[in-house]
């Protein structure tokens, strides 16, 4: 393949191994300006044939007369057919000719390669402007030259010594000092000119590198959000399969409950809500299982002690997931992305059953009316939707200035909320019948006394109460020192506040009928976004920025178990029979069943 060595002259590698008729019987390679030795007829190269010591043919012993050599140009023009490699395409390595990659793979005839190679795209060619630039490839050359840093001023033979690409240059020439020849007389000034001007280039150049360094870090920042992309994706991974294995644990949890009660347990399966098809991977054969959506009964019949664990989990939400809601077997979830998720909760397996486009923005808050969702959110705007076909019924157009926080439905009146303000609306005819603006403050939370004849309504450091029987008067105000309010709750016995206050001073217990209060409950770090009460009232849910759900004893007031299974800060709780769902900033929903411990 190779016939050559030296650096000094271009290399020849033959694209095919060439034919041992067209090698020199001397030195065993492809003959260089071949000649006949006419004694006997052998060809030789003619520096062979010179520089032998013996002038003997090594093929038939013959002498070698170098004054009769002749050319044989056969055998040339068989040699100038074969194909060789570019030169420019070729570099030496550990003692031979390879190629280089990205460079010329012409393949020429070896007769012809001076006329190829001559004007090969690749031929390498110095900057006319500067060695400094390196060498260049000949059909770079040209785009380097229109953009080169280093290219003089065209009056650098009169003295001027300005560099910079041609755009500048030109600007430059217009207001030379060494135009026509002329070499201004006050040297100083031009020793000035041309140290500024050599500071400007300079400049130049850094920003140049500075702006080659930003595209590289924003390379490497979006090289780092597709690794990040993926991390998330395999965290995702993760959770699904803890969440399998979670569910594969409670079916054989179920299984053994099931045994028991053949043998005299308590525990009953048939009010247990779990259906077969929510458990993945499992074919439990648990006896006539009931339905999450089926009617809830009055009051929980939860005995001490118990614990709720995690059955599964609903995904689908493109963001934060902020309010939910239940009706009819159907569980509603609004969520930062302005969309209303659809879940059936007579078949969990099935997922997410429908979606409504409902606001522009988060949806703060979710209530129902009849046949009728009720959302609320960032638009400023209350809409009614049909809760059989999903289309909007009616809407009140800026219901509030500032976004809806919270709403509440007493008969036929809703109730809302917003900075500073408490509306009442007529849901029949959505005309306004009365406006609170009494407060100074986000009125983040509304809840409803235990006979619905009094709203509670919260502000910062302070919780306000309205007669909603008789007039719209407030009657009381609740003072604290515990910051804004986020969840409010109300029993037959207690208001429970949820703040943003220090981890000891978070949940506070007031009475109902003296507004005095009674205990802080200890439980939670960061505030308090949402507070259920169980039916009975004996039992209450809490969750929090913290990430976690805290279940009280509201008899013993006391905690019975924490719940940990969220990536970010819960934001809404409901119940539904003995299950417990929980949305989150993690974008999840998580849904928890009750189980007594036996």
């Amino acid at each position: 393949m190779m016939m050559n060595e030296s650096s000094e002259v271009p290399p020849v590698v033959f694209a095919s191994e060439p034919s041992s008729h067209l090698r020199c019987l001397l030195c065993n390679s492809v003959y260089t300006d071949p000649v006949i030795n006419v004694t006997c007829g052998h060809t030789f190269c003619r520096k062979c044939a010179i520089n032998s010591t013996d002038k003997v043919c090594p093929s038939d012993g013959s002498a070698i007369d170098t004054n009769l050599l002749v050319i044989n140009r056969l055998v040339v023009g068989q040699i100038e057919d074969l194909l060789i490699c570019c030169c420019h395409g070729l570099f030496w390595k550990d003692g031979s000719w390879e190629k280089l990659p990205g460079s010329c793979t012409t393949l020429v005839p070896y007769g012809s390669r001076e006329e190829h190679e001559s004007s090969c795209p690749f031929e390498p060619h110095q900057c006319p402007n500067s060695e400094h630039c390196g060498t260049l490839k000949r059909k770079d050359l040209e785009r380097h030259k229109s953009e080169c840093v280093r290219t003089p001023c065209q009056y650098k033979k009169s003295g001027c010594n300005y560099r910079g690409t041609p755009g500048q240059v030109s600007f430059h020439s217009k207001t030379c000092l060494y135009r026509d020849g002329a070499i201004h007389t006050n040297g100083t000034l031009v020793s000035t000119i041309q140290s500024q001007e050599n500071t400007i280039r300079t400049v130049q150049l850094e920003n140049d590198a500075l702006r080659q360094c930003v595209t590289e870090l924003e390379g490497d920042r979006d090289r780092m959000a597709v690794r990040l992309e993926k991390q998330d994706s395999l965290i995702q991974g993760l959770t699904q399969r803890l969440d399998s294995l979670s569910a594969k644990f409670d079916a054989l949890f179920s299984r053994n409950a099931a045994k028991r009660m053949s043998t005299g347990s308590q525990l009953s399966l048939a009010d247990s809500g779990i259906t077969p098809s929510f458990i993945s991977s499992t074919q439990s054969s648990l006896p006539s299982p009931s339905k999450i959506g089926s009617r809830p009964r009055s009051f929980e019949n939860w005995e001490m002690p118990f614990q709720f664990k995690c059955m599964g989990t609903y995904r689908g939400h493109r963001d934060v997931v902020w309010s939910m809601t239940t009706k009819k077997g159907r569980l509603y979830s609004g969520g930062a992305d302005g969309i209303v998720k659809v879940w059936s909760l007579e078949q969990l397996a099935e997922g997410c059953i429908d979606n409504i486009q409902a606001h522009n923005g988060v949806i703060h808050c979710l209530t129902t009316w009849g046949s009728s969702l009720v959302t609320g959110g960032d638009d400023r705007y209350i809409r009614l939707w049909n809760l059989n076909t999903y289309e909007m019924n009616a809407e009140i157009k800026t219901a509030h200035e500032n976004a809806v926080c919270a709403m509440v439905v007493v008969d036929d009146c809703l109730f809302s909320s917003s900075f500073s303000s408490i509306k009442v609306w007529d849901l029949k005819t959505l005309e306004m019948k009365a406006n609170f603006v009494s407060m100074k403050h986000w009125v983040r939370v509304l809840a409803l006394g235990h006979n619905k004849d009094k709203l509670y309504s919260s502000s910062h450091n302070a919780i306000h109460v309205w007669d909603i029987k008789d007039n719209y008067d407030k009657v009381a105000t609740i003072e604290h020192g515990n910051g804004s309010v986020y969840a409010l709750a109300v029993t037959s016995m207690y208001i429970v506040a949820g703040t943003s206050g220090s981890y000891e001073e978070n949940i506070t217990l007031y009475r109902v009928d003296t507004h005095e209060k009674v205990i802080n409950l200890c439980g939670h770090i960061g505030t308090v976004t949402t507070l259920v009460i169980s039916p009975s009232g004996r039992f209450m849910f809490s969750a929090s920025h913290d990430c976690n759900i805290q279940i009280w004893s509201l008899e013993k007031l006391l905690p019975i178990h924490s719940l940990s299974r969220h990536q970010g800060s819960v934001n809404t709780l409901t119940l539904h029979g003995d299950f417990l769902l929980s949305g989150s900033e993690d974008r999840e929903i998580k849904v928890f069943r009750y189980f007594q411990i036996q």
